[in-house]
């Protein structure tokens, strides 16, 4: 009888150390799990600080740090320069400035309208097209103050009347961006302070007797 105690104390013990080991591995996983858990929550709270992709019109494809770099400012003053310089026919020339206006600073779209409505009566009653194309290696870009950039470049510039040539200018081109955190209405962030076009006082190719010059 007192065997058959015995043998009982004895499996109940063994039960206890077997349970109590049990314990101790589930204890290893989990805490195992714990920590490859908040390793890769710590991995992905670094891809999302360090690696966002920010699209932006014209710019060079890539992933960009935090903030907008200055390849993908002159990226993007490229192709908006290229809006409002390279057009044919009305529809083109409203495409294309509907677009650019919706990149304008408050401040600067009446100023940028109303120049579209004086040029668009140009191309409207003489059936323009116009052309720019920047000449290589003549072009800047400067950062006036952190997030405000000056883009310049120089080239040629044609204009055409119903397909025919009328005059080809040098020309500078002058674009001010501010670089601005992104928003539903302007995704890009890259915002137009000012934008001009100035032509040299005589053209490269003078026009015909009795055309206007555009």
């Amino acid at each position: 009888m007192v065997g058959d105690f015995d043998r009982l104390e004895q499996a109940i013990a063994r039960s206890f150390w077997l349970g109590g080991a049990a314990v101790l591995v589930l204890l290893a996983v989990a805490a195992g799990c714990a920590w490859l858990a908040l390793g890769f929550a710590g991995s992905l709270r670094d891809a999302a600080q360090h690696t966002p992709v920010l699209v932006v019109p014209g710019a060079v494809g890539g992933v960009y740090t935090p903030g907008i770099a200055e390849e993908a400012i002159r990226g993007a003053a490229r192709y908006l320069a290229g809006l409002a310089t390279s057009f044919s026919g009305v529809h083109g020339f409203d495409l294309r400035f509907d677009e650019l206006e919706s990149y304008a600073s408050p401040r600067y779209l009446a100023q940028l309208q109303a120049a579209r409505r004086a040029l668009r009566h140009e191309v409207e009653t003489q059936n323009q097209a116009r052309t720019f194309i920047a000449t290589p290696g003549a072009e800047v870009m400067t950062q006036v103050e952190p997030g405000l950039f000056d883009y310049v470049a120089r080239g040629e510039r044609a204009v055409f009347a119903s397909g025919l040539p009328l005059d080809t200018w040098h020309s500078t081109v002058h674009l001010r961006l501010r670089a601005e955190a992104p928003s539903a209405s302007n995704r890009t962030g890259v915002v137009i302070e000012a934008f001009d076009v100035r032509d040299e006082p005589r053209p490269i190719a003078a026009a015909s007797p009795g055309s206007a010059r555009p």
